[in-house]
């Protein structure tokens, strides 16, 4: 493993999968010409094999993962499949010298793959979509403080919060995370992304309800309950942000 590039304040994280060291370092060089051209600044992880990759990975630390499929041991497709176990949503680029191959990437959710030898204005077109994707995915993204730290969710698969005691559980599309804090704190959190308090017990994502019906909130197959005092400033806030937009029935 190697590093290349000094970290920045605004810095962009990327992991290298590349056993050629040729390759890898005409690559590292695209990524310092890049940034010169472009204002920005990479942090840049090299591995030479899949496995030692997986072992040191750790979710929300990278943006962006560019890997080649084709890896001594395990090879570039098959560790895509263990990364998506650890991180679903890292912007994933693959490199490759048989462009039939990288077709399968799309079944790990590949933003896109390069063919080698990768020229300049290849990396660039590629390189620049991969660090869009990344930069939206960030921006609606949270840091959430668990036990041993921080973990960052996707508020685009953040149903609602609920409060439990002295624990919060974010129910997620696809599972719960139990976490430290309090619900005013992650209310705060996730001010303008969309998110409302219904009650004293939850604060849901607006682009998952399905109806408003009296006090009760359908939201994803869940039924939630809106306090009395909140009901119409939670409506009139809902309104607000769909100006009307037809989610809403019912009085009360």
């Amino acid at each position: 493993m190697s590093e290349a590039f000094s970290r920045g304040n605004n810095h962009i994280n990327v992991v290298l999968v590349e056993d050629d060291h040729i390759a890898a370092t005409a690559l590292c060089n695209y990524f310092e010409r890049y940034s010169k051209q472009n204002s920005a600044v990479f942090n840049i992880t090299r591995y030479d094999n899949a496995e030692t990759f997986l072992d040191s990975y750790r979710h929300a630390v990278y943006s962006i993962v560019m890997m080649d499929i084709d890896l001594p041991g395990m090879s570039g497709l098959d560790a895509a499949r263990q990364l998506r176990d650890k991180d679903d949503s890292v912007t994933l680029l693959f490199v490759t010298k048989m462009a039939q191959y990288a077709q399968k990437g799309y079944e790990v959710n590949a933003l896109d793959f390069l063919i080698k030898p990768v020229s300049y204005a290849d990396f660039c077109l590629k390189i620049k979509k991969a660090v869009n994707v990344a930069k939206a995915r960030e921006s609606r993204s949270v840091f959430v403080p668990v036990n041993n730290g921080f973990t960052r969710l996707s508020t685009d698969k953040l149903i609602f919060v609920e409060v439990m005691g002295h624990k919060i559980k974010y129910q997620l599309t696809d599972g719960v995370l139990e976490a430290r804090g309090s619900l005013s704190s992650a209310e705060k959190m996730l001010e303008g992304n969309g998110f409302l308090r219904c009650n004293s017990c939850y604060i849901v994502n607006t682009r998952f309800i399905d109806s408003v019906r009296g006090y009760d909130l359908e939201v994803a197959g869940h039924t939630l309950k809106i306090s009395h005092p909140r009901r119409k400033e939670f409506v009139k806030a809902l309104m607000d942000l769909y100006m009307g937009g037809g989610k809403t029935t019912g009085g009360g």
